[in-house]
């Protein structure tokens, strides 16, 4: 029997994509840039997150802080659209500070939450920077659910490396048998479980189609699911997809 469900964190249990869009449509109409008359939303939209991937993909090799990366997002689409970029700055640390307090729910998370807590050692594995997982699940007064947080920035270890998976059950002390990991990413959270040797429950409420050589030990495209894998699971039954 599960001792401990881990979660990922970002569109497992929050809707990161909202909270993003969110804030930086507050973020840019609130200093005014989207006034500007060569401003276009869908045009920046679709620039700035090509241009933020890229930076927070060398954000360690470069040795950038989390609010370089968006000063300097943010600098290099103004440019591109000629916009003013000398607020760029000020923008990074408005939509940080936004950001950072800004909570969307994955449908179902807070009553699984809720039903889980008490039975179950709950814990978060994320890819991210721990202010704003940290204060997100504050804003949303959910913080209190968990045992632990293991999150990348704080433990130096990224998933899918199996070592932030080893950190999680070493803090829940528990062995990797009794441990339920629930994840949406397959190259993060699938890879990075299975090396750990932790049952995946891959979260899949878009009915992607798996690639040939994934196996999750179970797929929900709900999380309500989770409450009827835990109350029929046994060592024995497992779906396999």
């Amino acid at each position: 029997m599960y001792k401990a469900i881990i979660f990922d964190l970002d569109n497992t249990l929050l809707n990161y994509s909202k909270s993003e869009w969110e804030s930086m449509q507050n973020t840019v109409n609130g200093h005014g840039v989207s006034q500007s008359e060569t401003f276009d939303w869908d045009k920046f939209w679709r620039c700035f997150q090509k241009v933020n991937m890229q930076y927070w993909n060398d954000r360690n090799k470069a040795g950038h802080h989390i609010l370089e990366v968006l000063e300097y997002s943010f600098k290099d689409t103004l440019k591109e659209l000629k916009c003013d970029d000398s607020v760029s700055q000020v923008l990074a640390g408005q939509y940080w500070e936004t950001f950072c307090q800004t909570c969307h729910f994955e449908e179902y998370a807070p009553d699984l939450l809720s039903y889980l807590h008490g039975s179950y050692k709950l814990a978060i594995i994320s890819n991210g920077i721990g202010e704003a997982q940290r204060g997100r699940l504050a804003a949303g007064g959910m913080d209190h659910y968990f045992d632990r947080l293991i999150i990348s920035d704080e433990v130096g270890y990224w998933k899918p490396d199996k070592k932030i998976f080893e950190t999680a059950l070493k803090q829940l002390d528990i062995n990797h048998t009794e441990a339920l990991f629930i994840g949406d990413s397959l190259r993060d959270d699938y890879s990075g479980s299975v090396n750990a040797g932790i049952d995946f429950c891959f979260y899949n409420p878009k009915g992607i189609p798996l690639e040939k050589g994934f196996h999750p030990a179970f797929t929900i495209k709900s999380l309500q699911e989770v409450k009827e894998i835990l109350g029929n699971y046994t060592s024995g039954e497992r779906e396999t997809i």
